[in-house]
């Protein structure tokens, strides 16, 4: 894979799921803050305007994948546990309401 390819891929992992009607602009944007990437850089890999792409823009795109990786997996737990504490919080109220179980 290209380095351009791969960077592309990597800005798509990067800006994670959008909503209908999210303007691409917007989320090259935002893709552009989390890595730390100029926002025009960003749009130029995009839209395969980019001859090429340097090493240190691909380790600063990784590191923001990464990280987006870690906050999907962080986010994930969180809603397996408030899944969690809600079933044994009605398990508790199933308990007192009806003590003789």
């Amino acid at each position: 894979m290209s380095s351009l390819a791969q960077a592309r891929h990597l800005i798509v992992e990067i800006a994670g799921p959008i909503s209908l009607g999210e303007r691409v602009k917007t989320v090259l944007a935002s893709v552009a803050e989390r890595s730390g990437l100029p926002e025009r850089r960003i749009r130029g890999i995009w839209h395969r305007e980019a001859k090429a792409v340097l090493a240190d823009e691909l380790s600063a795109l990784q590191r923001a994948a990464a990280l987006r990786q870690r906050e999907d997996e962080i986010h994930e737990r969180n809603m397996e546990t408030r899944d969690r504490l809600a079933c044994r919080r009605a398990d508790l109220a199933r308990n007192v309401e009806d003590p003789a179980l």
